[in-house]
């Protein structure tokens, strides 16, 4: 028996190299709705996958969220998350705005459970865009 989640926050990034757009989504699974969206422009799907996680985290602690647990498929995005640093060499004022946030609140930040999503037991996490 495959135990899906049910509760917390699922996030997802897609980057589409011909449309040039790297784009994320957080959805609860609870009730399915969609809870944030962002269009990055231009830049890399590492780089969507964490900042998703990010606005997760910023969610959770703006709203008193839970529970306070947070998937993604991306492993790098939870190691950056981890890390409060990434290691893109991308400049991007986001990311530094997102490792500024970790670091500050880390106190509350370090109370948010950053999951890996199964895909392989799981399917798709709710968030993907399903354009592959």
């Amino acid at each position: 028996m495959i135990k899906i989640p049910v509760e917390g926050i699922a996030t997802d990034a897609a980057h589409s190299t011909k449309n040039k757009i790297t784009e994320f989504q957080g959805i609860d699974l609870r009730t399915g709705k969609r809870i944030f969206y962002q269009n990055l422009g231009n830049k890399t799907v590492n780089i969507g996958e964490f900042l998703g996680v990010v606005e997760a985290a910023k969610y959770i602690i703006e709203n008193d969220y839970s529970p306070r647990i947070i998937y993604t498929d991306s492993i790098t995005a939870i190691a950056w998350f981890q890390n409060k640093k990434t290691a893109s060499k991308k400049k991007c004022k986001e990311l530094q705005k997102a490792e500024i946030f970790l670091k500050t609140l880390a106190w509350d930040v370090d109370t948010i459970e950053v999951r890996h999503w199964n895909n392989k037991e799981w399917g798709e996490t709710p968030a993907d865009f399903g354009n592959k």
